[in-house]
């Protein structure tokens, strides 16, 4: 009998009898032996498409760095200090340089969860600003693409003359891989921009997306950061263990690529058959269960249809802070049906029926989800149309009664930042 631990201090080991384990999977813990600086000053000597950031800088009356939220356990006070460093090199003054917090949809950062973001002495020495993605006021339209879609985006953003970004290359459900452009799109526009960019998702298989760096909607990432003004990436590589491994810098396309291709081999975890059981955790993504779906989105790609999908989560803040009330209005539900509810304007944004389609997809329409978590209530997940289960093990019980006693178990740590294959 193997007994599975989880992240969590108040959720209880999983029992799984050896001859029904498959293996047990996560993102790899090596390397991280090089002090984080040293990486991150080595990628800023040798920053790929573009010139050193002192030289892009320079000259330079107000620079925006945009690091990603707390939805993301970037440590980016370990880079903004390198970052800061080579702006002095170029010659930028203190008082012109400021800092946006990329929220996307996601609620607003607390003073306390910003200063942990970026460091403590940056807080007390630099503005720092949460993103309103719901305030029109605060947005500027910078054109549309040679693909028609507007471009808003945040207008202290726009009024920099040099935009950096700060953030993460890991695989993700939406566009491939975290980070680049990304920082901007969504992380920094307005509704009308984000809707057009993950509707692009809608309609796109999992495989043509899901590990992939080039696809359709990182196209539409990149041509819209580029027409908000991205001048240059910094973004790190980290192992489960949140270790530094590597960091790439530059041009917002040719640094991300190289950075997706080192950064693959870390998250890639090979499963020698597919599994009738997944089981998942969110960690280190549980704020809430808009945020756990990366776990369930990669267990999908791996479950058997007509499987099931075993989520632990503590989902700390429920199931979303600013989308709750859409999505346990309409539950998820078969992917024609919500694009049918978005057409008719009745979930809006249309990041809502991204995200509730991403869901059914695994949820709905290939397995079944039974969902452990202390965040949700029981008849909420009910409403969610998902299951609901008090512990894991209790999951496991349910999972066994649907699927059958000899069913093969894949246990997949850290899901959201696994990337799993299947042979």
């Amino acid at each position: 009998m193997m007994r599975i631990s989880f992240p969590y201090p108040d959720t209880p080991d999983l029992a799984i009898p050896d001859q029904n384990l498959l293996g047990v999977y996560g993102p790899a813990k090596t390397g991280g032996t090089e002090p984080a600086d040293a990486i991150i000053e080595r990628s800023l000597l040798h920053p790929i498409g573009r010139p050193p950031l002192r030289d892009v800088a320079r000259g330079k009356s107000r620079v925006m760095i945009v690091c990603d939220d707390v939805a993301r356990p970037t440590p980016a006070w370990q880079v903004i200090p390198s970052v800061l460093r080579e702006l002095d090199a170029g010659g930028v003054a203190e008082e012109n340089v400021e800092f946006m917090m990329a929220l996307g949809t996601h609620r607003p950062m607390t003073p306390e969860e910003m200063r942990q973001k970026v460091g403590a002495d940056v807080f007390e020495r630099f503005p720092v600003y949460n993103h309103e993605w719901d305030n029109p006021g605060l947005l500027t339209c910078m054109g549309k693409t040679p693909q028609g879609v507007e471009v808003w985006v945040n207008r202290k953003v726009v009024e920099a003359d040099c935009v950096i970004g700060i953030g993460r290359i890991m695989p993700i459900d939406m566009c491939g891989f975290t980070g680049g452009g990304k920082i901007l799109i969504p992380g920094c526009c307005g509704e009308t921009t984000l809707d057009d960019m993950h509707w692009i998702r809608v309609d796109v298989a999992d495989e043509d997306v899901i590990g992939q760096r080039d696809n359709p909607v990182r196209a539409a990432i990149d041509a819209m950061a580029r027409q908000a003004g991205l001048d240059f990436i910094v973004n790190i590589i980290m192992n489960s263990e949140k270790n530094v491994l590597d960091c790439v810098s530059g041009h917002l396309e040719s640094a991300h690529r190289e950075g997706c291709r080192r950064a693959r081999p870390y998250h890639e975890v090979r499963i020698p058959e597919t599994p009738d059981i997944v089981v998942v955790d969110g960690f280190p993504f549980d704020i809430e269960f808009w945020q756990v779906n990366k776990a369930v989105d990669t267990a999908g790609l791996v479950v058997r249809d007509g499987g099931v999908v075993i989520c632990v989560s503590p989902c700390y803040e429920g199931l979303s802070r600013t989308h709750a009330d859409v999505v346990l209005r309409y539950g998820y539900r078969p992917r024609e049906e919500i694009k049918q509810l978005v057409a008719r304007g009745m979930i809006r944004p249309k990041v809502v029926g991204v995200h509730m389609i991403q869901v059914a997809h695994v949820a709905i329409e290939k397995a079944t989800v039974i969902l452990v978590t202390d965040g949700i209530r029981e008849e909420d997940v009910s409403r969610l149309g998902l299951e609901y289960a008090p512990s894991p093990q209790e999951a496991l019980t349910q999972a066994f009664a649907r699927v059958g006693t000899d069913a093969r178990v894949a246990v997949l740590r850290g899901a959201s930042e696994t990337l799993p294959v299947v042979g």
